[in-house]
Parts: structure tokens; C-alpha cells; sequence
């Protein structure tokens, strides 16, 4: 049988860092293993992509990559006979959706949550009405499907594939111990943030509501965090980088310790070295959590989350299994769940694992092909 060919066009892709980066070079990978890959992607991205791709490099920067790989795109179009055109968020709508109109192929276009409630009019009248335009699409959670809907995209059209995951050997997850004994933190409960320093993290709000409570009970805890520095935060949110300094002015700077961006394998060894995570999510207006992917992450590594039930999250946590989900704004609750956790409570490691099991990139593969080829008809599951 012939293959089919497929053009991907994302600028979401190394050597741009970032979950979504982590997410379309794996999808990149299991659609080469079925089908003949053309990439459209950043400068540069030719060195993270399989062997056998055809790579069509454009600028980074966002609006001369949409130029350029509507211009590159419509000339590989009238040279190759592409029978899918794959888009990898609601950026590259517009440009997808006409080369698939120009090759004449079937028209699939990934949305993340974010890329559907962004707070900016230009985006919201040019970008989202091209998504409902396109054959299929795929969304990340739930959450992002009903947000989907909301702008107008039928539930036809729809199927949810949720990203993948990296599962770490056993062997990985016995290091946990010599990690605490490098941050000198042996004989601490750690307690794990994972993430950009956005506002609808909550993480200001976490230690100024429930973070004085969980030290109150478990006095040898330590609060990691791992993602931006307070520094980085007062650019993106200073009203909210400030009040994280004074709540930890407040609890005392030795309960708190900063690592900033880390390499994947810190990473890794941050998380199997937590007692828990915590994902304190808020409500904010033009952004939304898509998925709540450091929380399979986490379980991946044998360590449970404590969060809210905002966004995508209810995709990624199965209460009880791999963490304990809260009622929205219980900051009492949360720090009694944490501190439960923390004195041996469920979850197992071996629950949090067999739950990422299902997140694992071979599932996610399996379910991006099926959603890709047409292969089943869009689900809400």
C-alpha cells in the first residue's frame, strides 16, 4: 500500500524549548513511522527531526514564520502530492488551512487551550475562525474540547488525544535519595512546583493561603520550585511576583528554595525526589491551563499532585490514584491534603505510576495515528 503523505506545519518545535516543543517532535516521530513527513518548522529544527523528514526551515519569529511557511508551504504544495495538512497549534490556522485547500488534502490543526481563549482581538477574529474551517481537531483535554466547542467548532470535528509522557525505569527513580542528599534536603518532606511563573499557577496565592498551614503541621517542609526565578516573574506579573515575596518574607526564606529552569534530567530528579507536587491553580481570564501535564510527569516518577480541579487538570488526575483533587479555592483543604501526603498518606508510588502508564508517547502515538488518518470517528474521550 502507498503511504500518505503529510505536511506538518509548527512552529512549535526544537530548538525551541517547551512542553508544546516536547509534544510535536514526538508527534513528528510516530507520524514518520506510517506516513511521508514534510516539516515546516523554526530555523534549526532540522537537527531534532527523524532522518527521512523533508525539512522546510522559516524564521522563529512568529510573524515572519507565518509568512514564510505560507509562502514555502504553497510552493511545496504544487510540488508534492500531500494527502494530510497538519497544523500544531491555532497560530498556524490560517496558513494550514489554506495549504490544505491549495494540495487539495485533508486539513487536521492541534489546539492546546491556550491557543483558543488568548485575551487579544486581533487573534480572535483572524485566527480562531480558521480552526472551525478544518477537517479535524485535535484537543489536548477535555477542557480544551468544551472550550473548542465554545468557539464554535463542532464536536464532529473533534478528537482529544492527550500528550504524551516520558516514563522513567525504575533504575532512574532509586537515585531520589542521593538527590536530597546533593540538596541537602535529606531530612526534609519536599514539596515540588513545576512551571512558568504565570499567574494562573497560583503559586503566590498558595503560599500566602496555604503554605503557612502546611508549615504549621509538618514543620520540616521545603517548598521547591522549579521553572522561573522571582526575577523573571517581575516582567511577566510584578503585582504577583510581589506578593510571593512578601508571603515568603512572611513564612521565613528557608522554607522556600528557587532552582529556576533546570535540564530534563534535574527535572526527573526533582520529581522522584518530592514527597508531593502541588499545581494551586487559579481562574484567569485569557489564559487556561490546557492539560496539566507536570502532573503525569509527577506520577510518572512515583510522586502524587494536590491540585484544584481548574482547566485541563481533571484530564491528568484521577483522584485518589495519582493525587488528590481539591474544591476550587479550599486553601485549608489543600494544605490538609498535602500534609497528608507528606505523613504517608495515599497515593502509592505504584498507583501514580500505573496511571501514567496510560500517558505514556507509545498510547499517545496510537491515538494521535487513529486521529490523524480518520481512522475513528472524533470522541469525547
Amino acid at each position: 500500500m502507498t503511504r500518505q503523505s503529510i505536511l506538518v506545519v509548527t512552529r512549535n518545535y526544537p530548538p525551541l524549548t517547551g512542553g508544546m516543543e516536547r509534544l510535536m517532535q514526538h508527534s513528528v516521530e510516530t507520524l514518520t513511522s506510517r506516513l511521508d513527513v514534510t516539516l515546516i518548522g523554526p530555523s534549526g529544527c532540522g537537527e531534532s527531526a527523524p532522518e527521512d523528514v523533508t525539512i522546510i526551515e522559516c524564521p522563529a519569529a512568529p510573524f515572519s514564520f507565518l509568512a514564510m511557511a505560507l509562502i514555502k508551504g504553497w510552493r511545496s504544495a504544487r510540488k508534492t502530492s500531500f494527502d494530510i495538512v497538519l497544523g500544531g497549534s491555532g497560530l498556524v490556522a490560517p496558513v494550514t488551512w489554506f495549504l490544505s485547500r491549495t494540495a487539495k488534502a485533508r486539513s487536521v490543526i492541534f489546539v492546546h487551550g491556550l491557543d483558543l481563549v488568548v485575551d487579544n482581538w486581533v487573534y480572535q477574529r483572524l485566527f480562531v475562525p480558521f480552526l472551525r474551517r478544518h477537517d479535524r481537531v485535535i484537543a489536548n483535554s477535555q477542557n480544551t474540547r468544551r472550550i473548542a466547542i465554545d468557539k464554535r467548532c463542532q464536536s464532529s470535528q473533534i478528537q482529544v488525544v492527550h500528550p504524551g509522557s516520558t516514563i522513567p525505569p525504575e533504575s532512574l527513580l532509586g537515585d531520589a535519595a542521593s538527590y536530597r542528599k546533593k540538596l541537602d534536603l535529606e531530612n526534609n518532606k519536599i514539596i515540588l512546583s513545576v512551571g512558568r511563573m504565570v499567574r494562573r499557577k497560583g503559586l503566590a496565592e498558595f503560599l500566602e493561603k496555604a503554605w503557612p498551614r502546611i508549615i504549621a503541621m509538618q514543620p520540616d517542609v521545603i517548598l521547591l520550585v522549579v521553572g522561573d526565578s522571582p526575577d523573571d516573574a517581575l516582567l511577566k506579573d510584578p503585582n504577583g511576583a510581589k506578593r510571593l515575596m512578601e508571603a515568603i518574607e512572611r513564612c521565613g526564606k528557608d522554607t522556600v528554595r528557587f532552582l529556576g529552569a533546570v535540564e530534563d534530567g534535574v527535572l526527573w530528579n526533582c520529581y522522584a525526589a518530592a514527597d508531593v507536587l502541588v499545581f494551586p491553580l487559579i481562574r484567569v481570564k485569557g489564559d487556561v491551563e490546557g492539560f496539566g501535564m507536570v502532573a503525569i510527569e509527577a506520577a510518572a516518577s512515583g510522586t502524587p499532585t494536590v491540585a484544584f480541579p481548574v482547566g485541563g487538570v481533571l484530564d491528568a488526575i484521577a483522584d485518589g490514584i495519582n493525587g488528590l483533587l481539591v474544591a476550587e479555592g479550599e486553601y485549608e483543604a489543600f494544605a490538609d491534603a498535602v500534609v497528608s501526603i507528606c505523613k504517608g498518606g495515599p497515593p502509592s508510588s505504584s498507583d501514580c505510576r500505573n496511571h501514567a502508564e496510560k500517558f505514556s508517547w507509545d498510547v499517545h502515538g496510537q491515538r494521535l495515528l487513529s486521529a490523524v488518518n480518520f481512522d475513528a470517528e472524533p470522541s469525547a474521550q
